[in-house]
This record gives structure tokens, sequence and C-alpha cells, in this order.
């Protein structure tokens, strides 16, 4: 027989005595504390788990009270904002307008989804750019983020379209691969500025993780692409997730300054109803209720892979 007790069995002891102590200290801290009664060598425990069920539970009834509570209050408050609006007469005016506004809806998703795509492939190229061992590579790619971080997004849809790809040789050029017209440029535009804060975001993520971790990788024989793929790139993916998707969400939101160039998108469309019935309200509630639909899964997706990445970790 060991003349020590097995790891698992120190960890369960430490595990059981520091809650003991912890629920000791908080009855002393209320002015009811009990003496612990140790009835057998597993009575601790058992009513250590007891009083963490309970406790869970009441936390579980806590939120459920406060998320009814926190829903009366939003409903209550667009009962306020709308209760004067006339939807006998307003409504079926908007209805009639229904398939420019879902024509709008698909147009801003579609930019969205070209955009998202596009600002990745920006972003790994200045960051490869930023990483790479030349000196004037560097720099120029170091210059352009911050060029066009500096720059509002509305300046730099407007000098973009007008000016840089307004040009003719750039615009045959964007013909020639199929890349032509107002949604294209949008889409490449978007993808530009969206690209460089992205590039920064990954910069960081790559860089937080500390040097001792890559030497130790090259130790037992990891080259470079090894250490990048099973080292860094899995660590940095868990820090930077909440700023890339905050990110990708704002990208999506951004499409609407779009319409600016004439494309017709989600804004554009809503905009036009608003002209045509000056109905405030019930034009533009679609519109923040479209901008939704297009948000909420990117950050329920976000939450998701952050659960998943966290769990594999801890496994």
């Amino acid at each position: 027989m060991d003349a020590f007790p097995s790891g698992g069995a120190v960890h369960r002891s430490l595990t059981a005595g520091f809650l003991l102590v912890s629920q000791t200290y908080e009855q002393e801290s209320s002015g009811n504390f009990h003496p612990p009664v140790f009835v057998g060598p597993r009575a601790c425990p058992g009513g250590v788990r007891v009083t963490m069920k309970s406790r869970t539970g009441l936390k579980l009834l806590v939120e459920i009270l406060a998320a009814l509570l926190l829903t009366a209050l939003v409903c209550g408050g667009f009962w306020v904002i709308f209760s004067e609006l006339d939807g006998a007469k307003s409504w079926p005016a908007i209805w009639s307008y229904r398939q420019p506004l879902l024509d709008g809806w698909v147009t801003s998703l579609q930019v969205s989804a070209g955009a998202l795509a596009g600002s990745c492939v920006v972003a790994a190229l200045l960051v490869a750019g930023q990483r790479s061992g030349l000196t004037v590579v560097q720099r120029f790619t170091r210059g352009f983020v911050e060029l066009v971080r500096g720059m509002p997004l509305l300046s730099l849809v407007l000098i973009g379209f007008y000016v840089v790809l307004n040009n003719r040789y750039i615009s045959d050029a964007l013909n020639m691969v199929g890349l032509g017209g107002k949604v294209s440029a949008g889409i490449l535009l978007l993808s530009v500025f969206t690209g460089a804060y992205l590039a920064e975001i990954l910069r960081g993520g790559l860089e937080s993780i500390p040097q001792a971790q890559i030497d130790s990788a090259r130790a037992v024989g990891f080259d470079r692409r090894q250490v990048m793929r099973y080292v860094i790139f899995p660590q940095a993916l868990r820090r930077v997730l909440p700023s890339l998707a905050g990110q990708f969400v704002s990208l999506v939101k951004d499409s609407s300054l779009l319409c600016v160039i004439g494309i017709e998108e989600f804004t554009y469309q809503a905009k036009t109803v608003y002209s045509a019935t000056y109905l405030g309200v019930e034009a533009f509630l679609p519109l923040a209720a479209g901008y939704l639909l297009l948000t909420l899964p990117i950050a329920g997706f976000s939450h998701w892979l952050e659960r998943r990445l966290k769990a594999e970790t801890a496994g």
C-alpha cells in the first residue's frame, strides 16, 4: 500500500476543504455560524454539493426574473414610442413597397458577404507584408494601414469611387476581370477599409504570443509553418475572436454608407420609401430589423465558436 494518497484523492480533499472554509467564512460574516458536523468521510463533499446546487438554482431564478423585467421594460418603451401610430393607415402603405425593401436587403447581404471575404484576403496580405523580412514592404503596408484607418469610411468611399476607380485605366482593368459596376466597387472599397482594421487585430494577436513558446516549439523540431499552425495561430485566434466578430458586425452596418454612390442597398431603398410616403418610423423600423437579421447571426456564431475553442482548450 502506498504511503501517500493518490493525486485524485488529494485534489478532492483540497477542493472540499476550500469550499468548506469559504462556506464557514460566509456564515461568520452573516452572523449565522454553525460549526461543521462530520458524519462520515463523504459527508462534507455531499453537503457542499447540495449547497452549490441550491445556489445555482437561486442564480438561475434571479437571471430569469431579470430577463423578464428587462423584456417588460423594452416592450413598455416600444409601446410608449409607437402608441401614437395609426397602423391601419400607415403600414398598408409601407407594405406596397415590400419588394424594393426586400431587394435592397438582398443587395446588402450580397455586399456584406463579398466584403467580408474580400477584407479577410486584404488583411492576410497586409499582415504578411508587415511580418515579412523586407523593410520596404513592411513600411509600405504599415503606411497603407495607417492611411486607411485614418480616413472616415464616407471619405474613402467618395474618393475611392469618384476619383480612384473612376480613372479610365483602373476602370478598364476592373471591367476586364468582371469587377465593373457600382456594387463591385462598393465591395472593393469596403474590403479595403475593413481589411486594414482586421490586419491590425490579427497582427496584435499574433504578436501577443510569448517568444518562449515559439522557441520551445522550434527546439522540439517544429518548422516555421508548424509553429504558426499549431502554436501561434490557435492561441491568437482565441484572443482576437471577439474583436474580429465586432469588426464583421461593423462591416455589415458600414455597408449602409454605400448608398451615397448610388448602390440600391437596404438603406437606399428605405430612404426612397420614406421620400415617397413621408412615414419615417414605418420606413426605417424595417430597416433596423433587417440589419439585426444580418448582424445577430454573426454575433451568435462568434459566441458559439468562443465556447467551442474554450472547451477544446479545457479538454
